[in-house]
């Protein structure tokens, strides 16, 4: 009887760690696929506009600290 118990106790560990394992893969690709599908969207049209702003004052910043060039006498 022994044997039977062990027997009954491995199959019950081996399907939660079955079902563990598929649960954790189904999420893994979940959440992959949701992050490639964010990467693949467009961006609103708010979202050009800022990044457009934040160019602009980028270059405006980078001229604001470029040193002046002297005039030759």
């Amino acid at each position: 009887m022994q044997i039977v118990d062990i027997l009954l106790v491995l199959m019950v560990w081996a399907v939660w760690v079955v079902l563990a394992a598929l649960l954790f893969f189904f999420l893994y690709w979940t959440i992959r696929l949701a992050i490639r599908h964010e990467k693949r969207r467009l961006p609103t049209p708010r979202e050009i506009a800022d990044q457009e702003r934040r160019e602009r004052m980028a270059a405006e910043r980078v001229a604001q600290y470029r040193p002046r060039q002297r005039r030759p006498k």
